[in-house]
């Protein structure tokens, strides 16, 4: 009896060992779904995987009405993150589930639910290098949404992401209280309830599936968005003669078939591919001449063309033209820094490259065809980068060479049907220092009367008033007269609505030497531009002659002449009094030109050196 018991137990004993490997090597065998990542513009679903026992992965599609929703079945797996609820803030997906809908047998369901701007129909499915990528095909992405191709901060690169909230579904225990008895008694049912778990940033990602080299150039072939750090160089490696350019691609990951394989682009000169990182692909090539090699972006913010640019006439980059549509540049302060953006857009999607120089960077469209270079070039030169050169490309494209700062940064984004571009130009500030003048204006009074103000804006386009850069160019004024010593008086200093009486009455009763008003002009023509001074009186010819030399000799724009004029506060002024028109607000390149503070600094140094002028002559002839 004791024998038989004793027999019993190790029989159960190997029977449990026997199930415990039984059930490992089953769990051996299932996919295990890691993690799941978005890309920014809710049109493509990364789910990563672990697949250790090489099996196909199974999906099964399907459909639920009362939301409209779309599932995916995958087979054979097991959900090691947790599952969660995901809120889309735009796009045309509501929400996301996943979760580990059965057990028996092992099955992880992504339920997506979705708006009636999506087709289902479109909705694809593809694995690749591991992972399982949904695809919303055909989707018509808003032409606001812009997604980075150039980064030069390594660690920029890494923080494209949307904020994304995780709902848990978590049961609320009810709180207790004590009955008539003393009992301890729920004072309510339990509530099941969804509740922000975290919110989770996802970056973009890039899988490069295949590669192939061809007459001398080396196409990557991927899917996804991809984006490029700044090139940099290295010195030879071991038992080799030749430097490499090294470029590193962020957010990325390569096939494992194409890892650390090398394509030959010709007898001298190689290119290696390899994971350097877990979510960054590197691609080094090695050549006599590593400064003439640079990435191609298609048209498709799929693939990549890597080589040199004294080779590329061989190669076919494009199978259509486009036609730039629209070019404009914004020029701002940001961190005490000049920023200018280069914003174009075109008929339809562009090929080009990003050729970074260590003085200069070539942005080159190889597939565009500029109607006026001239009228381009012109336009790109109204920011803080005045020397912007527009060049013919080949027989179709054209390049724009920007001259760069020793600590300029750069940055591109695109637009993901690849028909805009915004360039973005950071560089150190140039801090303009008040010049002296050949005079100093020790016991002079001037009043300056920035126009407009409060309520009454002025002149006004694309958001921008004629009051708020009047105040600011006369305060300039202000402080390039006072560094000379001279007494100025300013009508309004800040943004109040001063009447044109009052401007006369503050000028008449301090009795100054001079009246100074400051103002922007405006015209029903958009070509309208240029300079113009404005007097009323006879004694006030002579300062509007110094002041609109200075202003036309110091800064090259049209010179729109002196004009006698009946503006209220130059005829009602009793002291020799201007009015200045700087320019057009409602020309667009002059309106940025006046926006930039350099150009601002530019006017108020001329203005001085005008009334300098004016002021020096009176001295020479004896009058006061």
């Amino acid at each position: 009896m004791i024998y038989h018991q004793s027999m019993i137990k190790t029989l159960i004993k190997y029977f449990i060992i026997i199930c415990c490997l039984l059930f490992q090597t089953v769990c051996a065998s299932e996919i295990k779904v890691n993690d799941i990542t978005f890309d920014s513009s809710d049109s493509i679903i990364f789910i990563s995987t672990s697949n250790t026992a090489g099996n196909s992965v199974k999906i099964k599609k399907g459909f639920l009405q009362n939301p409209n929703r779309i599932y995916f079945d995958i087979e054979n797996a097991i959900l090691t993150r947790k599952q969660g609820l995901f809120d889309f803030t735009y796009g045309k997906l509501e929400n996301l589930r996943i979760s580990q809908y059965s057990s028996n047998p092992y099955t992880v369901r992504v339920v997506m639910t979705y708006t009636s701007k999506l087709k289902p129909e479109d909705v694809k499915i593809m694995t690749v290098g591991g992972s399982i990528i949904i695809k919303l095909q055909n989707f018509k992405h808003s032409q606001d949404f812009m997604a980075p191709v150039y980064r030069e901060v390594s660690s920029e690169s890494y923080d494209y992401y949307e904020k994304l909230k995780i709902n848990e579904t978590v049961t609320v225990k009810p709180q207790t209280v004590k009955n008539a008895d003393g009992e301890i008694v729920p004072q309510s049912e339990p509530v099941r309830i969804n509740q922000p778990l975290y919110e989770s940033k996802f970056r973009s990602r890039y899988f490069i599936s295949n590669a192939y080299s061809k007459n001398g150039a080396l196409l990557l072939a991927g899917t996804g968005i991809y984006n490029f750090e700044k090139p940099f160089y290295l010195p030879p490696a071991s038992g080799s003669a030749y430097q490499r350019v090294v470029f590193d691609i962020p957010n990325a990951v390569v096939a494992s078939k194409l890892r650390n394989q090398t394509f030959h682009l010709s007898p001298t000169e190689t290119v290696k591919i390899g994971q350097f990182e877990p979510t960054k692909v590197r691609v080094v090539v090695t050549s006599p001449n590593p400064e003439k090699y640079l990435t191609i972006c298609g048209n498709d913010l799929q693939n990549i063309v890597i080589a040199r640019e004294d080779r590329i006439g061989g190669l076919k980059l494009f199978p259509n033209t486009s036609s730039l549509v629209s070019a404009g540049l914004a020029a701002k302060k940001e961190n005490q820094k000049d920023v200018d953006n280069i914003t174009l857009s075109f008929s339809d999607p562009i090929v080009y490259s990003i050729m970074r120089r260590k003085n200069s960077v070539d942005l080159i469209l190889y597939n565009v065809n500029v109607d006026n270079i001239p009228a381009l070039e012109k336009k790109l030169r109204t920011g803080h980068i005045q020397n912007i050169d527009v060049t013919k490309a080949g027989a179709i494209g054209v390049k724009i060479t920007v001259p760069l700062k020793q600590k300029s940064v750069l940055s591109c984004l695109e637009n993901l049907n690849a028909t805009k571009l915004v360039f973005s130009i950071k560089s150190p500030q140039q801090v303009v220092a008040v010049t002296q003048t050949k005079n100093d204006f020790h016991g002079r009074v001037i009043v300056l009367d920035p126009g407009h103000g409060g309520y009454d804006p002025g002149a006004t386009r694309n958001n921008v008033l004629e009051k708020n850069m009047t105040i600011s160019i006369a305060k300039l004024i202000e402080r390039n007269l006072k560094a000379q010593g001279a007494t100025v008086i300013m009508t309004r200093t800040d943004d109040k609505f001063v009447s044109l009486e009052d401007r006369v009455v503050i000028s008449n009763n301090k009795k100054p030497d001079i009246f100074v008003s400051v103002h922007i002009n405006s015209s029903e023509n958009a070509n309208a531009h240029g300079i113009e001074t404005h007097y009323y009186k006879d004694d006030s010819l002579e300062l509007a002659k110094a002041i609109h030399q200075s202003m036309t000799t110091e800064i090259k724009e049209t010179n729109r002449g002196i004009l006698k004029s009946r503006f209220y506060v130059i005829r009602n002024t009793h002291q020799p009094s201007v009015l200045l028109e700087l320019g057009f607000i409602s020309n667009d390149d002059e309106r940025n030109l006046l926006l930039l503070p350099e150009q601002q600094e530019k006017f108020a140094k001329a203005i001085a050196d005008g009334i300098n002028n004016y002021f020096e002559k009176k001295k020479k002839t004896g009058t006061k």
